[in-house]
């Protein structure tokens, strides 16, 4: 039985990926930032940023597979605060890889990316021109380059670059996340109808977090190691025609204004990819439509507001 190291697992799509594994045989370590271990199930302490306490876990541990996914994940944030985004994506990517490369066996990997390096446009494949137009983006693709690195030195990398992805339990500073959580708010009088918006008109896939988890359990069962693959369903969505399916299941009408001061430092319009490599290898297709992603979403903030 392979022993698979999750980085991350207590995040967002961390804990999807955990509950997916738990249906496939292996032994899982679920890892989890000291200060951000849930109250339920069993986590291993992990701060990648510590390399003694990084090589001690994964030596103790000994993965065959690591998901790398721990990571500074929001571009708003990332221009708020560059340093602890290099430290945790780049340098907490290299201490990990380190630490894996210690072992001195033939450790799979597995290192969640982003689209966000290629910087925007539509039809983007892994062939197209890498364009860093935010601090996130250059950690993330600073941090393939490391991994390609200690490809050199007996590790087996395999990254992939997820376009967009929602689904309940995504962090309100993300889009449509706070869209549904101020909706939630409105329906409960918390809340005057109104919700303040950039660039309502920028385009994003918008994929279920669990297509793309589905996504991730294929990458470890039949991608080949040393290449970069997208996770792309091949369309998009505007923010504006995502608004218009939160109208129809909202159950208070509401007002949009879009604000200048929203607008982000560099607005990317398109940011759309081209997923053949993935699904000639997998036979990966996304399931879920974006009418059930929005309807999951806006039930989740109902129940947590």
């Amino acid at each position: 039985m392979k022993t698979v190291l999750i980085t991350g697992s207590e995040g967002f799509v961390g804990s999807y990926l955990l509950s997916a594994l738990k249906e496939d045989l292996y032994k899982l370590v679920p890892t989890s930032h000291p200060k951000l271990i849930p109250k339920k199930g069993e986590y291993v302490p992990l701060d990648i940023l510590n390399l003694e306490m990084t090589q001690e876990v994964i030596k103790a541990h000994r993965p065959d597979i690591i998901f790398h996914l721990a990571a500074i994940s929001s571009v708003s944030r990332s221009f708020r605060d560059p340093p602890i985004t290099y430290s945790t994506n780049v340098l907490g990517t290299v201490n990990l890889l380190e630490s894996a490369r210690a072992l001195n066996s033939r450790v799979r990997f597995i290192y969640i990316s982003t689209c966000e390096v290629y910087g925007g446009g539509r039809g983007l494949s892994e062939e197209d021109e890498v364009v860093l137009k935010n601090p996130y983006a250059v950690s993330k693709y600073a941090a393939e380059l490391a991994c390609q690195n200690y490809g050199q030195l007996g590790i087996d990398w395999i990254i992939l670059r997820p376009f967009t992805h929602t689904g309940p339990g995504q962090p309100d500073n993300f889009v449509l996340a706070s869209i549904a959580r101020q909706i939630a708010e409105m329906e409960q009088d918390k809340r005057p109808p109104l919700i303040e918006l950039g660039n309502i008109e920028a385009e994003r896939e918008f994929m279920n977090v669990r297509d793309v988890v589905n996504a991730y359990r294929l990458a470890l069962k039949k991608c080949r190691a040393k290449k970069i693959y997208n996770i792309s369903s091949n369309r998009g969505y505007s923010i504006s025609s995502v608004l218009q399916i939160f109208k129809k299941i909202a159950r208070k009408k509401f007002e949009i204004k879009v604000t200048a001061e929203r607008i982000r430092k560099v607005d990317i319009p398109y940011l759309i990819g081209d997923g053949k490599r993935f699904c000639r290898a997998t036979g990966w297709k996304p399931k879920i439509p974006i009418e059930k992603t929005v309807e999951d979403l806006l039930n989740y903030w109902r129940a947590k507001i």
